[in-house]
């Protein structure tokens, strides 16, 4: 069965309006309210993210076993542990932490825009950082 977002999404806004109906009536400010509407939003986008390329069906579902070969990135730290490249990392790592933010939330999932909107920096700058990168790549 394929990831249906308009159900998901009412669901998703009806439990976002009674909860925030709860807060208001617990006098939670408004700010506070919008900020995790705003969490709420990303969460929800990044599960949406994942559920839409998520196929139950595939018989490689069915066959759950561990994999050790590769580490959660989770942290800017994260990604600086798993490079192997010594001259990447040196790069890296004496890099500005913006880049590896963007690096982090490029592996996340994000798209561009969203990264500029979370970092709020311009869509632009984020292309000129990745840019710079993939140079140093070559």
């Amino acid at each position: 069965m394929s990831y249906n977002y308009i159900k998901e999404f009412l669901k998703w806004k009806n439990w976002k309006e009674q909860e925030e109906q709860i807060l208001r009536q617990e006098k939670v400010s408004e700010a506070i309210i919008k900020d995790l509407r705003d969490f709420d939003w990303q969460q929800f986008n990044s599960e949406r993210r994942f559920k839409r390329n998520h196929n139950v069906t595939n018989d490689v579902f069915f066959l759950v076993y561990p994999v050790y070969d590769k580490k959660e990135i989770k942290h800017v730290e994260d990604i600086l542990d798993n490079i192997e490249n010594e001259a990447l990392y040196e790069y890296l790592s004496e890099t500005d932490s913006i880049l590896l933010e963007i690096i982090l939330l490029k592996i996340e999932g994000y798209s561009i825009k969203e990264i500029s909107k979370i970092l709020q920096l311009s869509t632009g700058y984020i292309y000129k950082k990745i840019r710079k990168l993939k140079k140093f790549q070559k």
